[in-house]
């Protein structure tokens, strides 16, 4: 079989480079976060997040670059993501459990609501969470714009590594994350529900 490496895909694809991607840095980044636990080195599951981080950038552009975005490469995208940094967290934890309540707001944050809002998009015709703005504008620049998904991927984590002595600040920011992304799921329910009602009435 011929691999086109740089073509575009079409967004129904199963196969697609990115997606490849995506798999092989979840599982390099798995293989360090075990190293790290079972060798009990914190440098490994440093170095696991940094795959972790890596990957999650270069599949992204791949994708963009060469028009390989899929459906199914937003879907395992989301989930790798998740387990990622839920194996990052608990092992970081396991090093530092004075951080408990930040760590357990933003894994509450990231991997339960954040991970429940991402995924709606397969409910509209976008191929992935980038494309929320068609969806909702505000929605979209909380969450899926540039400054919204380093707000949300970024700040909290480099305030624990780097800055643990005010964990404070990393916890109120958990906190309002949540709160953001609760806010947008209640938007789109609002949204989803405005046009149901429209659907009925034309009916």
């Amino acid at each position: 079989m011929k691999i086109h490496l740089f073509e575009s895909r079409e967004p129904q694809c199963f196969y697609s480079v990115p997606n490849i991607i995506t798999v092989l840095r979840l599982s390099c980044s798995l293989v360090f976060f075990v190293l790290a636990i079972t060798q009990m080195n914190p440098t490994y599951n440093f170095i696991g997040f940094g795959i972790h981080w890596l990957g999650d950038f270069i599949d992204g552009f791949y994708a963009r670059k060469f028009k390989q975005e899929t459906i199914l490469g937003a879907e395992i995208d989301i989930i790798a993501d998740r387990v990622e940094i839920l194996f990052f967290y608990v092992n970081f934890l396991y090093f530092r459990p004075y951080l408990f309540l930040p760590v357990v707001l933003y894994l509450i944050d990231y991997t339960f609501i954040d991970f429940y809002l991402s995924y709606q998009f397969i409910k509209y015709d976008i191929i992935s969470p980038n494309y929320f703005y068609k969806v909702d504008k505000v929605v979209y620049l909380l969450n899926y714009s540039p400054g919204g998904k380093f707000c949300n991927s970024s700040i909290v984590t480099l305030l624990l590594i780097f800055l643990p002595q005010i964990q404070i600040v990393a916890t109120i920011i958990a906190a309002i994350l949540i709160g953001v992304k609760l806010f947008s799921i209640y938007l789109l329910n609002k949204k989803r529900l405005k046009t149901k009602r429209g659907d009925y009435l034309s009916l």
